[in-house]
């Protein structure tokens, strides 16, 4: 029964066609291969019956190894199982003693020659037939798939392209710009860019006295002077609460414009000393309105608020 098996097996192995087709399917190979990216190679022969000396060097073969492993397996039987040496007091010389051992298994297994299962030429080249049709295969998959990564790459790269291409047109629109501009700018002369910047100043103080004579005009009418908004009773109680002053108050114009005169003449110190001359609704109406702030250290001194932070 086992030689009937084994002489199965060595039936679905493909035998060797002769010595002249061999080489001449070798050299047809070796072409193919050389243009692998345009063209596959072709398939190998492929024969359904083998000779019978080859068949009956195999089953020799198999004979003989069955018989050797027979006999290992009879000694393996027979052999006594060794005990293990054990010793609780002396690990290390235990050890030391399997080491030995080890070492010697394996310089035997170093020394022993391999022996090859089939030796027989025909059926190991149609062992070897059938692995380069399998490497074959492996080898057309690897290239579809190369193939199909460098047509990807290649896609790729011409997107890279068109967008280079235009990012080079934007760069060369801007540099033309660039230099349009520098040209425009050479071509202005120094009296013109003067004659600008003095025509900008005098716009600005003609702007400048406009918003003065509007703001004049506007205290003016809701802010008069105060010997006009006071009655005669209340001029008595203020020229008799004010006896040591000067007699003279100042308008809401004029203590704005001492204001603002301090805060840019001396920003360390913008305090105006608040003294008989200024009405005192007035100075209420500065503290109230956030328009004025008091020292906080001399409540008689106040200083306009800083609106530009």
């Amino acid at each position: 029964m086992e030689r009937g098996r084994e002489a199965s097996s060595c039936r679905e192995l493909t035998p060797l066609v002769p010595q002249e087709e061999l080489l001449q399917e070798a050299c047809e190979l070796a072409q193919r291969a050389a243009l692998y990216q345009s063209r596959l190679p072709p398939p190998l022969a492929i024969h359904s019956t083998i000779s019978p000396a080859a068949e009956e060097e195999v089953l020799q073969e198999c004979n003989e190894a069955w018989q050797e492993l027979g006999k290992f397996q009879n000694k393996l039987t027979l052999c006594e199982p060794r005990t293990e040496v054990q010793d609780a007091e002396n690990p290390l010389a235990v050890l030391l003693a399997r080491e030995r051992v080890l070492l010697a298994q394996l310089n035997i297994l170093r020394s022993r020659e391999p022996k090859p299962l089939l030796v027989n030429q025909e059926l190991l080249t149609c062992v070897g037939k059938k692995e380069l049709q399998n490497t074959n295969q492996q080898l057309e998959m690897i290239l579809s798939c190369v193939r199909s990564r460098k047509k990807s790459l290649r896609e790729q790269l011409d997107r890279e392209k068109t967008w280079l291409a235009e990012e080079q047109e934007i760069e060369n629109s801007l540099q033309d710009r660039g230099l349009e501009g520098q040209v425009v700018s050479q071509s202005l002369s120094e009296n013109s860019a003067l004659q600008k910047m003095k025509r900008d100043m005098e716009r600005l103080a003609h702007r400048k006295e406009r918003l003065l004579a509007v703001l004049g005009s506007f205290l003016d009418l809701h802010y008069p002077p105060p010997e006009e908004a006071m009655a005669a009773s209340k001029k008595k109680r203020l020229r008799g609460s004010n006896a040591g002053g000067s007699g003279k108050l100042v308008t809401f114009h004029e203590m704005l414009e001492c204001l603002m005169t301090r805060a840019m003449s001396s920003p360390h110190d913008p305090y105006v000393e608040v003294d008989e001359s200024n009405w005192p609704p007035y100075v209420e109406v500065l503290l109230r309105y956030g328009l004025a702030l008091r020292h906080p250290d001399d409540p008689r001194r106040i200083r306009l608020e800083d609106f530009h932070e």
